[in-house]
């Protein structure tokens, strides 16, 4: 980590410790406070835009954030939450985007700044060669991965890894029954991961002891859900009692996914509803259409081509192997 990096690092780190310290006491005017400081240093037309639309929204007597950021510093283990929102605000979205953003001007090569890796089939070198993998991409200016796992046995692994590269933010993306008692705890015990559980359209089964959500709430983790949506699924999935339950579950972000073949206009309803669900006058629940969101943000960060799926078991070299996927 260069040292004006690890500086700025610091700096915000100190000041989002002091403003979520000072939320447990008056969630409202720390809000603000801490909105108006990234004001202040903002330093893009990217970021003073993104700063002036979140003063707007927390503002609002409607807004649902003051209820979100409430429940997220009650429920959510604190060092999580600060290292969560450091390593995917700073580290990904400004510093790396900014390394990203260089190399394509002086190269030409359009690299992504979410990287998404899938242990679907098993391979004895799917570990050690994310491990190297991540290593190498960080260098670039890549600082955000999600990891596909579908074995509760390779959650400790996973989370080996995890606990070496402090600057980087890790979403965790499983079925519900990875999540048990062991790998919750596990989870719970790494402050720059978060944890997206697989939902279902029509019948979420949000509650009761034992299951995922309430594993993850119990371990003070930083939790969601992601479902896939089509034009017959769509309809159940973002009404008002399927959002209503995801919150009462301790979900604090829920990812649309669209399936192949769904047509312009349900993605377009769907990223309507994410929208508004995550509004000013919304609820307190952050909604994304998957594929819209990730091409909004990329656009607004302007590093490339956005996420991309790497192919662990075509790596024959110790170079990079990024596939089209």
């Amino acid at each position: 980590m260069d040292l004006q990096h690890r500086l700025v690092r610091q700096a915000i780190n100190i000041a989002v410790s002091k403003a979520m310290e000072d939320m447990k006491s008056s969630t409202k005017r720390s809000t603000r406070n801490l909105v108006d400081l990234g004001l202040l240093y903002a330093q893009t037309e990217t970021q003073k835009n993104f700063f002036s639309i979140a003063k707007k929204i927390i503002s609002s007597p409607q807004t649902p954030y003051h209820i979100l950021i409430s429940s997220m510093i009650t429920d959510v283990n604190n060092d999580t939450i600060r290292k969560v929102g450091l390593n995917l605000g700073y580290s990904s979205l400004i510093h790396g985007a900014r390394k990203l953003k260089k190399r394509w001007k002086s190269t030409g090569d359009l690299a992504p700044w979410l990287i998404i890796f899938d242990r679907s089939e098993p391979d004895p070198d799917f570990f050690p060669n994310m491990d190297r993998c991540i290593q190498e991409l960080r260098e670039l200016g890549i600082y955000s991965y999600i990891v596909c796992l579908h074995d509760t046995g390779d959650v400790s692994r996973l989370c080996d890894i995890v606990e070496r590269y402090d600057e980087c933010m890790f979403a965790l993306k499983v079925p519900p029954d990875v999540i048990t008692e062991e790998t919750a705890d596990i989870v719970g015990r790494r402050n720059n991961m978060i944890v997206s559980v697989q939902a279902e359209g029509s019948d979420l089964q949000w509650k009761g002891r034992g299951t995922a959500f309430h594993l993850l709430r119990c371990n003070r983790c930083l939790y969601g859900f992601h479902v896939n949506y089509n034009d017959k699924t769509m309809i159940p999935a973002v009404a008002p009692e399927y959002v209503r339950s995801a919150i009462d579950s301790g979900c604090f972000f829920g990812i649309y996914v669209a399936e192949e073949g769904v047509s312009d206009e349900c993605r377009k309803s769907v990223y309507h509803f994410a929208r508004s669900t995550r509004g000013e006058n919304g609820r307190p629940l952050l909604t994304m259409e998957w594929y819209r969101d990730i091409h909004d943000i990329t656009k607004a960060i302007l590093s490339g081509e956005g996420y991309r799926k790497v192919d662990l078991s075509a790596r024959k070299t110790n170079q990079v192997y990024l596939s089209t996927t």
